[in-house]
């Protein structure tokens, strides 16, 4: 078996001679820091931007680009270039990916040695290793700085972000054909007026093409599970719809998230909610500002993971009473919303919903429509139901012990 330096060279060889689609995929497997050596990931960054942009590239290209940033060397390309090309690299890239892993478990121990030796709490070391080993196969989102003439033509290259649609008409038009993704979006309201089943209805919607996840921590799963069975038992979609009700720290809710979205590829998550999301290692006393911590931590993962997070929020009583949506914590957790989705009860008709975007990134517009609720099938509607809706939350039952 070829060593390990020879193997990258095999591979970054192979794509310069000629980048099919089947080697474009292995590309894609890749991060930069699965390359052991520096100057093979100085060449493979390259490499990345080029198919980044869907721009064609050869020998010639590829050095002006390492030239530009200083990280061209003649030699290392010349091993490269000497190295025989391969039609088929995925074996090597599995031997590449697995040899990084086994250089970052041997950082974990180390860490983990000087942490036992600083006789840091055990709760906190075993913290730091599950963030770390869930992080082993999680893609590295740090890009290098490009000039705005190189991000201009990226854009021009790259597809505009599509808008999923939320399977709610009037909802989908309001946001002009969906919901972007790499969006935390707070839903708010007071207590029963639907906030869940909003969120529940879009969950098992766009779960008919995207992997959905729904954090539970208002109500137990089987709970959640009898109301979903409104939607029909045999629902197609439920298999690509996934359901947890423990894990309330927000270190326990971000290794969830990254776990389910690496394994199944889930694109949108619900909370529920706001309020019971803990922070165990916030060292501040100000409850506003750790909240305010929470929803940048959450932001920063729509980002990181392309993926929509529904936060579902309880409204102040001064909220309720001026039909606003302001008192979410802080300034900053209030900054870090993407989108608010604010829905009210009508004060004559108990079964009928205002719906209003108060803040959207997305579009730089707000916008108010009616809803109803349709009892039977626990689902928001734009058809007007003359049904008075008393309760929404399912009743107790007896669970068998298996």
């Amino acid at each position: 078996m070829h060593n390990l330096l020879e193997i990258e060279r095999v591979i970054l060889s192979s794509v310069i001679f000629e980048l099919t689609a089947q080697k474009e995929e292995q590309i894609e497997r890749l991060q930069v820091k699965d390359f052991f050596s520096t100057a093979h990931q100085d060449v493979f960054s390259g490499i990345k931007y080029f198919v980044s942009i869907s721009k064609p590239f050869e020998e010639n290209l590829l050095n002006k680009y390492l030239i530009k940033y200083k990280k061209f060397d003649e030699d290392v390309m010349l091993n490269i270039l000497t190295a025989t090309p391969m039609a088929n690299i995925s074996a090597y890239v599995d031997q590449v990916i697995n040899e990084r892993k086994k250089r970052d478990l041997l950082l974990l121990a180390n860490k983990i040695k000087i942490m036992l030796s600083e006789e840091k709490d055990a709760d906190e070391i075993v913290e730091f290793a599950e963030s770390f080993l869930t992080s082993l196969d999680g893609a590295e989102k740090v890009d290098e700085p490009i000039t705005m003439h190189d991000a201009i033509i990226e854009f021009e290259n790259t597809k505009e972000p599509p808008r999923i649609e939320t399977g709610i008409a009037l909802l989908d038009n309001a946001l002009h054909g969906g919901i972007e993704l790499h969006q935390l979006v707070h839903i708010g309201g007071e207590s029963g007026a639907g906030k869940t089943m909003l969120t529940l209805q879009i969950l098992h919607n766009v779960a008919g093409y995207f992997g959905s996840l729904f954090l539970s921590f208002e109500m137990p799963r089987w709970k959640m599970a009898k109301r979903m069975m409104k939607f029909g038992k045999e629902s197609s979609n439920f298999n690509n719809y996934f359901i947890t009700d423990s894990g309330r720290d927000i270190s326990e809710v971000k290794r969830t998230i990254k776990k389910w979205v690496s394994k199944y590829s889930i694109k949108f998550v619900v909370i529920d909610s706001e309020m019971k999301i803990t922070h165990r290692s916030y060292q501040g006393q100000n409850e506003p500002n750790k909240i305010g911590e929470i929803h940048a931590e959450l932001a920063t993962m729509c980002q990181e993971l392309g993926i929509v997070i529904f936060l579902i929020t309880q409204l102040s009583k001064s909220d309720i009473r001026n039909k606003t949506m302001s008192g979410l914590g802080s300034v900053k957790s209030d900054y870090e919303a993407d989108m608010k989705i604010l829905i009210l009860k009508d004060d004559k008709q108990e079964n009928k919903r205002y719906v209003e975007i108060k803040k959207n990134r997305q579009d730089i517009k707000e916008y108010k429509t009616e809803f109803y609720i349709d009892s039977e099938k626990l689902i928001f509607t734009d058809r007007a139901i003359p049904v008075t809706v008393h309760e929404y939350i399912v009743d107790k039952v007896e669970i068998p012990v298996l």
